[in-house]
Formats: structure tokens, C-alpha cells, sequence
């Protein structure tokens, strides 16, 4: 008797969980972009596998920008798809280090313990739970998207039609992952 009540609370749980959306789109003037006006709802506690606290002491959701997360209508216009035609996704694998190994670059929405939210970009090794890089803005509005630059480069994008991003590479002298083009953080 017991795994079955314990069963239906999972269940209701699950069915509660999916039914909250990651982003929610306000009415408004077909002149504003929807990114502008999105409210993102961060619902996880773990990002590939790793519990948000241990990516930033002060988060308490973090959730990972997937397409699949997002209505298919803000993403595709008139049997376009939005991102592909501008070269833009929510991750890339690359040798950003140059080391040879593989790293997994990726957007998403964060929100600390206190309320604040805003966007990151997280660098893990593949395969790993080790965070080579994370770097969050507290914003407004948290759209962000990834696109791969000339020289192993991650370009930073907080608009999906625009050409205004922040530029993200290897320092090998610093050892470490470094801008050279600052990102916007209005």
C-alpha cells in the first residue's frame, strides 16, 4: 500500500514538474522581440549532473537551454528555423582549449536563493562533471545563445537577430578561459 501512494505522489509530482514551462512569453507588440519579453523559469537543481550550488554558491535553480524546452514557434518563422539560419545553439563541443580533449559549452537561465536571475554560459570537460569556466550576468532578460567563431572561438549571443556578441577563448599563457570581446550585460 505504501509504494503505491508513494507511486502516485511521483507521479503527481512529475506530471506537476512538466507542466511548468521554462519560458513563457507575454503578450505584446509584434515590434518587441519575443526574447525580450520572455520570462525564463529556471527548474532544475543539477546542470549536467552538477548540483547548481556547486557551479555557484548563491544559485538554487539552474536549467540548461535545450530546444526542446522551448515553444517550437519562437524558434521557427514561416518554416525557418531561427537558429539554424543564424548559425546559433544553446551548446557546442569543440577543443576550446586546444588541448585535444573535448569541452561542452552551454547557455541557460539561473536564479539564486535570494530571486535574482539571469543567464550563464558553463565550459565542462566532456564526459565529466569539471566546470572549466562559468561566467552569469544577473539580467532581465536571460536569452542567450552559442555560436562558434574563427580560431576555436565561442561567441556569446543575448539576442537571436543580432550580430552583437561577446567573444570567449582559450588564454594559453593565463591557462584559463578568457574574453576578448565583452559580452553585454544590460
Amino acid at each position: 500500500m505504501k509504494r503505491i501512494v508513494f507511486a502516485a505522489i511521483f507521479a503527481a509530482l512529475a506530471t506537476v514538474a512538466s507542466a511548468q514551462s521554462l519560458v513563457t512569453v507575454p503578450p505584446g507588440s509584434k515590434m518587441e522581440a519575443w526574447w525580450l519579453r520572455a520570462q525564463f523559469h529556471p527548474m532544475d537543481q543539477e546542470v549536467h549532473g552538477i548540483p547548481v550550488g556547486k557551479i555557484r554558491r548563491n544559485w538554487c535553480k539552474a536549467t540548461e537551454y535545450k530546444r526542446e524546452l522551448f515553444p517550437k514557434e519562437l524558434l521557427v518563422e514561416n518554416g525557418t528555423d531561427l537558429m539554424a539560419y543564424s548559425h546559433q545553439s544553446f551548446s557546442l563541443t569543440g577543443s576550446f582549449d586546444r588541448s585535444g580533449a573535448k569541452q561542452v559549452a552551454l547557455v541557460g537561465v539561473y536564479q539564486t536563493c535570494g530571486g535574482e536571475k539571469g543567464s550563464f554560459l558553463l565550459i565542462i570537460d566532456e564526459g565529466t562533471r569539471k566546470v572549466r569556466f562559468v561566467d552569469a550576468i544577473p539580467r532581465k532578460t536571460q536569452y542567450a545563445a552559442l555560436a562558434l567563431a574563427p580560431r576555436n572561438t565561442i561567441a556569446l549571443f543575448q539576442c537571436m537577430e543580432c550580430d552583437d556578441s561577446g567573444l570567449l577563448r582559450w588564454n594559453p599563457k593565463k591557462k584559463t578561459f578568457a574574453w576578448v570581446q565583452n559580452r553585454r550585460t544590460d
